[in-house]
């Protein structure tokens, strides 16, 4: 199947790049969260704690078993990062929040994050051009961080 104004080995190409893109932002972001010494999950934990959730409906959140979550939730409480408090409708489940502590660091890794993006090497100009290209492929995404 041959694509509009393009070839195989162009569309290959293309691909290729796109992929290395998404592969340097990993990276860019990795980098970052290990100055403050986060993982990438707790980064993403931190990500989906805008609103408290039970440390279960963080797990489906994360796509994680909820076993798993635990030892993430844990490492931030530990930190300050987190903090777990009893849900008012059940006192059995434990509502998980970020802290003041939390959300400042979470604040901070994501203004780095985007002020130091490799996609920063781009002009605004190129920035705004591949923006608009890249909206005719795909809709866009929440930001990981």
């Amino acid at each position: 199947m041959s694509s509009p104004g393009g070839d195989q080995d162009l569309v290959r190409d293309l691909l290729r790049h796109l992929i290395g893109v998404v592969h340097a932002m990993k990276e860019h972001v990795e980098s970052v969260a290990r100055e403050f010494d986060l993982s990438l999950s707790q980064l993403d934990a931190m990500k989906n704690l805008g609103e408290s959730c039970s440390q279960r409906e963080l797990a489906q959140r994360l796509h994680f078993d909820a076993s798993n979550v635990t030892d993430i939730v844990d490492r931030l409480e530990a930190r300050g990062l987190v903090s777990r408090t009893v849900d008012p409708s059940d006192r059995r489940v434990r509502r998980l929040v970020l802290t003041d502590e939390g959300e400042a660091v979470h604040r901070k890794i994501f203004d780095r994050a985007i002020a130091e993006a490799p996609i920063n090497s781009l002009t605004r100009a190129e920035q705004k051009e591949l923006r608009d290209l890249l909206a005719k492929v795909a809709e866009p995404v929440d930001l990981p961080i």
